[in-house]
């Protein structure tokens, strides 16, 4: 009897001794190991952990006191936030900056911040007032160009524009830079393509289907040059406002001399009997310009300073193709009004006439390119020798090949609205050493 109480004696000892130990073991994995804490859901999601809800609250309110000192809107928590009871390691759990970094990192605020507004859809969130009035004078200033000779007249916006307070949540905020990029070309995160050793703007454009002036227009550019490591936008502006300008102004233009041919049955071949020389008027002008392109000119006046010089010509029964002619020339494709000049972000001349109307070779040379070209339509390129190349835009009709020798003057297409036009007319370039040049300078 006495040995089986002795017996039953040690086993309750050693049942004590391992209950203890396993009260202290808990002990020790919930207050030093793991200790009570609260898990964070933001909108139904676990976010992170902290030792008490009152953190959480402590901490969203420093971070609205911090705006507040900063002299910005105040910031309302828009996020649904609940708890949940939870063991974790103290190293698991946040507070103080840690805490406000991971809350404004995970928490949604709202904030009264200035819309722009155009045509009354919201299209970019600044912080104030003052920066989105910023913003637009920008716009007004960089794409309002008065050329020589002009005066502003009036500037607006084609759209209507209006800057309102309204309450966003605070990630939908943008920088100044950020939001004019976003209203200027229509994006805030354009393809970005990085020139290489050998590229020219003609060659990107053609790679990626645009026009070398949407080019240069969406990157501000002022000339054809590159080099190799420089940074392009490759988008076709859309900008979400434009700017119209209104200009009043005077210039000199060229009066085209016109080619007329006689006919001697006694003669062989091609010859001159008179010289053509161009004339010049002074023209006085009301045009529009959006976002500082040409968009439209009415002619108010225009005096004859010097009247033009038919170019005759007497052809005989052989015709004879001529060479290159002397001082560099060129003769006009087409005739008719000029719509759009060369300019910044235009690459040459648009002038206006029938469809169908015959384009002719401006110089003698050799055909490198036909065929559909993008924007451009259908597309006609011709070396001319010396470093002198001509291209002609949205043809309705092609009428030669690549390879092939053309005259001065020969029949190349029709006059059309193919490509990216708004109706029919000649786009027509001139490069020189593989940068563009403005047609004027060349044409006779």
């Amino acid at each position: 009897m006495m040995n089986y109480l002795l017996q039953n004696k040690k086993l309750a000892m050693r049942l004590g001794v391992g209950l203890i130990a396993i009260v202290v073991l808990s002990l020790i994995w919930t207050q030093v190991i793991r200790t009570p804490a609260y898990s964070v859901l933001v909108d139904g999601k676990e976010a992170f952990i902290v030792k008490e809800k009152e953190d959480v609250e402590k901490a969203v309110l420093s971070i609205q006191k911090q705006q507040i000192k900063m002299n910005q809107p105040k910031l309302e928590l828009s996020s649904t936030i609940d708890y949940q009871r939870t063991f974790a390691s103290r190293e698991d759990l946040l507070s103080g900056k840690d805490l406000e970094t991971a809350i404004q990192q995970t928490f949604d605020f709202n904030t009264v911040a200035a819309a722009l507004v155009v045509d009354g859809k919201p299209v970019a969130y600044l912080e104030t007032k003052a920066q989105a009035q910023e913003l637009l004078d920008k716009l007004k200033e960089e794409n309002t160009l008065i050329d020589e000779g002009e005066k502003l007249i009036s500037v607006a916006f084609a759209e209507k524009v209006t800057v309102q307070e309204k309450s966003v949540g605070a990630s939908q905020i943008m920088s100044l830079d950020e939001a004019y990029q976003l209203i200027s070309i229509g994006t805030d995160k354009p393809q970005i393509y990085t020139v290489k050793e050998g590229d020219n703007l003609w060659l990107i454009a053609r790679r990626h289907d645009m026009y070398v002036d949407e080019i240069m227009r969406a990157n501000q550019l002022e000339s054809e040059a590159l080099q190799p490591g420089d940074e392009l936008i490759l988008v076709r502006s859309q900008p979400y406002i434009n700017v119209v300008a209104q200009v009043e102004g005077e210039k000199v233009e060229t009066i085209p001399f016109e080619t007329k041919t006689e006919i001697d049955k006694n003669a062989s071949g091609v010859r001159v009997k008179q010289d053509g020389r161009n004339g010049k008027k002074k023209v006085v002008y009301v045009a529009t310009k959006v976002n500082g392109l040409l968009d439209e000119q009415e002619v108010k006046e225009e005096t004859i300073l010097q009247e033009a010089v038919d170019r005759i010509l007497v052809k005989g029964n052989t015709v004879t193709v001529a060479s290159r002619g002397g001082g560099g020339a060129l003769d006009w494709p087409v005739y008719g009004q000029i719509t759009k000049y060369y300019q910044r972000g235009h690459t040459g001349l648009d002038i206006a006439a029938r469809s169908g109307t015959a384009i002719r070779a401006a110089d003698s040379g050799t055909v490198t390119f036909t065929g559909w070209q993008g924007g451009y339509g259908n597309f006609i390129i011709i070396n001319h020798g010396n470093g002198i190349i001509t291209r002609y835009a949205h043809c309705s009709s092609i009428s030669v090949s690549k390879g092939q020798q053309v005259a001065r003057g020969q029949t190349i297409g029709g006059v059309g609205s193919t490509g990216r036009s708004t109706g029919p007319h000649l786009h027509f370039e001139v490069l020189s050493g593989g940068s563009f040049q403005n047609p004027l300078g060349y044409l006779r």
